[in-house]
């Protein structure tokens, strides 16, 4: 069987954080992201070339699997005019905690006319989600297509609760519509 051509695994240092935090009780606070233009190999322990760094954007525990996080972050527009061939997610300490083979990407700038923000997408398997604690920046916050449909999927149970009155499900506010409560 042939090795993934893209992949995304711990460091050695991150292996160490997740067992420490298994044995302690201390989470981990995964807080920022990089991306490089460089070639990464599994053993890294960082990026070879790193080109932006900032603080990561969302993260969640992948549902039904509890060893499993999700971890978004966004190179901004204003950040480009190279490729992106690896990322790496750092823990509060700078320490380097997953690092990713990713597909090679573009990432233009504005001297190239063109201007878009990439997220960079990560499952890192924990083994336990409960020995992080992940930090997002709330500035660069992003919603997910599937955040919002979820989002909307709650608001519309809520309104079937009250029969469509479009009133707020808590005590002691006012109705949306303006109507009585």
């Amino acid at each position: 069987m042939s090795s993934p051509k893209y992949w995304t695994m711990l460091t050695k240092a991150g292996r160490a954080k997740i067992a420490n935090s298994i044995g302690t009780g201390i989470k981990i606070n995964i807080t920022k992201f990089a991306v490089g233009d460089g070639v990464i190999q599994a053993d890294a322990e960082g990026l070879t070339n790193e080109r932006f760094r900032g603080l990561i954007n969302t993260s969640t525990v992948v549902e039904n699997n509890p060893q499993l996080v999700e971890i978004i972050g966004i190179v901004p527009s204003s950040v480009g005019g190279f490729y992106v061939r690896e990322a790496a997610f750092y823990t509060e300490d700078n320490v380097a905690f997953a690092i990713v083979k990713y597909p090679e990407t573009y990432k233009p700038n504005i001297d190239d006319n063109a201007n878009a923000e990439l997220g960079i997408k990560a499952i890192i398997d924990v083994i336990n989600a409960e020995s992080l604690e992940l930090k997002i920046d709330p500035s660069m916050v992003y919603a997910t297509q599937e955040y919002v449909s979820k989002q909307i999927t709650k608001l519309a149970g809520l309104l079937s609760l009250d029969g469509g009155a479009f009133t707020d499900s808590y005590p002691d506010l006012q109705s949306l519509d303006g109507g009585e409560i």
